[in-house]
């Protein structure tokens, strides 16, 4: 890092990462503490601890404290945005200015932007400092990291086991105490996955509410950019940051979470709509419904929607095939992604759209009558890393498919959805609960997981890294 007196602080001071980026960014305004010395703090844990994890492509210390040192000459100025001085990165399916645009794919191996998307002008206008980019599957495909072009992101936890995906690096960094928060993207539960995986907050906005640098090619827009985090007050006020448009003002979800919600109907449901649930899951879910009846709500039973991966799998597949690959690069692509896109291409607009309109009203008919919901995040435990080892790209996009079974019916009905951490399983591996709401009412999903966050009587903590 070539600077002695921030690294030495970083290391007086191992509590650092351990603060809320909110109690963070109020102690750099207030002149308690230096943007380069928090800044220095995580860099020397990235510098340590991520060979291991593999949550960053890219991380630039020299870069990252000049910009530090500059939010520090700036402090005396008023008013300064929110989170002024706190460290970020974002994830490698963003244009950075001035860095490679990797999407997790050798075919993009030459690809480095000349300007800032939409996501990380909004972040740099929050006061936050870049500090690097976070690793994801090939085109954000897959739930769990673990591309051609680096080795496989590792669950914090269990670096046997994944840290999920497509979010994972920013999923692992976040666990790991490499970064207080991060944002991430989510077209199937690629926030709310690795977040389960991680003991974290992870929130899938509704649908347009966040804007959005990919919404030229996901037509359905189902894809959407949310925030990983540890605690809910982090995460609305990342989701505050990450809705604003230029300087209109934000939305306030932090403020309205804090304030909480009246009683409510809360439907439970404990399997997920694909495949099995493990008893472990299914009890996570138990115990946060009776705490949601001690606060005041009342509950009701719900039964998964019917349906099957192949009913989901060509939307995705006709979605995945409309990102732009350079056609003399498509043979770069991992095998899985060029079988996934090429049989995305046999499909036609029409019958893709109709098989999305099906699939919502069924979703959105499995929720009727209740105002908030509430089941598993991931219905199994992380997978061990090596999943697709040796498997056909059909195979192995098969075996991968359970770990979004709870969380793919909300991209398609673009309804807010949540992960809560609850507790540690009988593996010592996190294990979340999934809040989902009603499209537009993210304020009353982050409240109510507010006040359950309140009631855990085991939560996760700390994972045995640093």
């Amino acid at each position: 890092m070539n600077d002695a007196n921030g690294s030495r602080q970083a290391h007086a001071d191992p509590a650092l990462h351990e603060l809320t980026a909110l109690e963070q960014a109020r102690r750099i305004r207030e002149g308690a503490l230096r943007s380069e010395e928090l800044v220095a703090h995580y860099l020397e844990r990235i510098a340590r601890l991520d060979g291991g994890l593999s949550a960053f492509v890219a991380h630039w210390p020299e870069r990252a404290l000049t910009e530090a040192r500059k939010k520090d000459r700036e402090r005396g100025r008023r008013p300064l945005p929110p989170f002024h001085g706190v460290p970020i990165a974002v994830k490698d399916t963003h244009a950075l200015r001035g860095a490679r645009m990797g999407l997790g794919s050798r075919a993009f191996s030459w690809l480095y932007s000349p300007i800032d998307d939409v996501t990380v002008r909004t972040l740099r206008r929050a006061g936050f400092v870049l500090v690097g980019k976070t690793a994801t599957s090939e085109l954000a495909l897959l739930p769990i990291v673990e591309p051609a072009t680096h080795p496989p992101t590792r669950n914090p936890w269990d670096a046997t086991r994944s840290a999920g995906g497509s979010s994972g690096g920013a999923g692992a960094a976040v666990a790991a105490r490499l970064l207080p928060l991060a944002p991430g993207s989510d077209g199937a539960g690629s926030i709310r996955i690795p977040a389960s995986f991680g003991g974290l907050v992870g929130h899938k906005p509704s649908r347009g509410l966040v804007p959005n640098p990919h919404d030229h090619t996901d037509r359905l827009r189902m894809t959407v950019i949310g925030p990983i985090a540890r605690d809910v007050d982090d995460a609305a006020a990342l989701l505050d940051v990450l809705v604003s448009r230029g300087d209109a003002p934000t939305h306030g979800f932090l403020e309205l979470a804090r304030r909480g919600v009246p009683p409510m109907t809360v439907g439970v449901m404990t399997r997920a709509p694909l495949g099995e649930t493990g008893a472990e899951e299914a009890a996570a879910v138990e115990e946060a419904a009776r705490e949601a009846e001690a606060l005041g709500h009342r509950l009701v039973r719900l039964e998964a929607p019917t349906a099957t991966l192949d009913e989901f799998v060509p939307i995705y597949q006709r979605l995945l095939a409309a990102v732009p690959v350079p056609l003399p690069l498509e043979s770069r692509l991992e095998p899985l992604t060029r079988w996934f896109r090429a049989e995305g291409r046999k499909l036609d607009d029409a019958t893709v759209r109709r098989l999305f309109d099906a699939l919502v009203a069924r979703a959105l008919r499995a929720f009727e009558g209740v105002d908030v919901a509430l089941l598993p995040t991931v219905p199994v435990a992380p997978p061990k890393v090596g999943l697709l080892r040796g498997l056909s790209p059909e195979e192995g996009f098969r075996a991968v498919s359970p770990l979004g079974a709870c969380t793919a019916a909300f991209n398609l009905s673009g309804a807010p959805a949540l992960t809560l951490p609850w507790r540690l399983s009988a593996l010592g591996l996190p294990l979340g609960v999934q809040l989902v709401g009603r499209l537009g009412e993210d304020a009353r999903v982050l409240a109510f997981a507010r006040a359950l966050e309140a009631r855990r009587a085991a939560p996760p903590g700390q994972p045995p890294v640093g």
